[in-house]
């Protein structure tokens, strides 16, 4: 590549970057300066491939995740973007998504990538014994299979359909999550602490003043990673392989990242979640559940505090244990006791990440009602996967993956929330 080009390149990126207020790590920024003053030293493949790398991570001039064309105008947004808001912060352009939205369809990269993921995993790893052709073409083209000694890092394309895969196996997904994109470390956002007062006043009367309504809140991305191991023969031998690695991090993320979401404690490095939100509402002493109407009592506390019956009557989070007792709930006549019309619809969510050992003597658990698009999930871009050959690979020909992503929860508005507590074993 021409030196000009590669300078004019360089100069874009640094006034791209500066403009969107992205952050740059100093390796980063010693190469842009390098690159656009034509020194030597950074006209290199290593040099280029890191403006490469940054133009597609920071989507310079709408290369790479970065840049996601709008449609403008009253009404007129592309069918592949509803459900999707777009906020303008320090860091560029953030995506809000409600659940179901596909990160994927979003941000895109700006060629659709001739393999699927995990054709793709497949590949870095066999390299030249890999006999998916196509595959291991596109893993030479973007320079990601592995050496003896070295490892990948997933490209910038398969980003978003990875932190899809997560999301696609959350319990807190399917109940109505909200997901938002983080282009930095931290994202300013708000919580609801309190609905404004409201008072009719005369002509010419003083407003009256009320307690804060909006309380300022940032999203910390987290970090949260697994490693999983496989011999090289099982990659090569299976012809699925990709397909069962994905699936086995990406739900091993998942798990976690519904745990906090859920029950998470805000200490330790991890997120806060809806049970230890300061302004939930609570229900305590449930015992062995016998009727259905400690729910329809949670109900009636998230009315209380100004939700929509049809919003929060859709879904209750419990434990299998919880689940299991209600769905054995008999009538006297030792039918199925029928629910109450405002709960017949509720999707009763089971799921481990809802312990049953709490309480003064660890036999209690717990049940999460309420309007789950107010539970905001901050992601990272970074979440990815990367494949390594350690000096296991050396000694016995195994191959080490390391999943990761980096999130955050924040509870919007605690009090469209109610947890039921003290739920025992029937």
């Amino acid at each position: 590549m021409e030196t000009q080009e590669v300078m004019k390149r360089a100069q874009k990126a640094l006034d791209w970057v500066g403009k969107r207020g992205d952050e740059l790590d100093a390796d980063e920024v010693g190469c842009l300066n390098g690159l656009s003053k034509g020194y030597k030293s950074f006209m290199t493949d290593a040099g280029v491939t890191m403006l490469d790398d940054i133009e597609h991570r920071y989507g310079v001039g709408g290369k790479g995740m970065g840049h996601v064309p709008f449609a403008h105008g009253p009404g007129h947004q592309p069918a592949e973007m509803k459900g999707v808001k777009v906020h303008h912060g320090a860091h560029g352009e953030v995506y809000e998504l409600k659940a179901g939205t596909k990160l994927s369809s979003v941000i895109k990269a700006k060629e659709k990538p001739p393999v699927s993921m995990e054709r793709w995993l497949a590949a870095t790893m066999l390299g030249d014994v890999c006999e998916d052709k196509a595959a291991l073409e596109y893993a030479h083209e973007t320079k990601s299979v592995s050496s003896a000694t070295s490892g990948v890092l997933l490209p910038t394309a398969y980003q978003s359909e990875w932190t899809d895969h997560v999301r696609a196996q959350m319990v807190l997904e399917a109940a109505g999550m909200t997901t938002v994109t983080m282009n930095a470390q931290t994202l300013t956002s708000s919580r609801l602490i309190s609905d404004p007062a409201v008072a009719w006043r005369s002509e010419a009367g003083n407003v009256p003043n009320s307690d804060p309504t909006f309380q300022l809140h940032n999203l910390v991305a987290k970090s949260l990673a697994v490693r999983v191991q496989a011999t090289a023969e099982l990659a090569q031998d299976s012809p699925d392989w990709g397909s069962q690695l994905t699936r086995v991090i990406t739900k091993a993320l998942a798990v976690e990242v519904d745990r906090v979401g859920i029950m998470g404690t805000g200490a330790a490095g991890q997120p806060r979640g809806i049970v230890n939100t300061p302004g939930i509402n609570t229900i305590t002493g449930v015992g062995v559940p016998a009727h259905y109407g400690h729910i329809v009592s949670g109900l009636q506390k998230l009315i209380e505090a100004k939700c929509d019956l049809e919003t929060v009557n859709r879904n209750a989070i419990m434990s299998p244990r919880t689940w299991a007792g209600y769905e054995n709930l008999r009538a006297t006549d030792s039918q199925p006791l029928q629910r109450p019309k405002a709960i017949e619809n509720m999707a009763f969510r089971p799921t481990t990440n809802v312990p049953d050992n709490l309480g003064a003597n660890t036999d209690e658990s717990q049940l999460v009602l309420g309007d789950f698009s107010e539970l905001t999930l901050g992601v990272r871009m970074e979440a990815t996967i990367e494949g390594l050959k350690l000096q296991s690979f050396a000694s016995n020909l195994m191959v080490d993956w390391l999943g990761w992503v980096r999130v955050d929860f924040l509870v919007r508005r605690p009090a469209s929330f109610t947890v039921l507590e003290g739920i025992k074993a029937a």
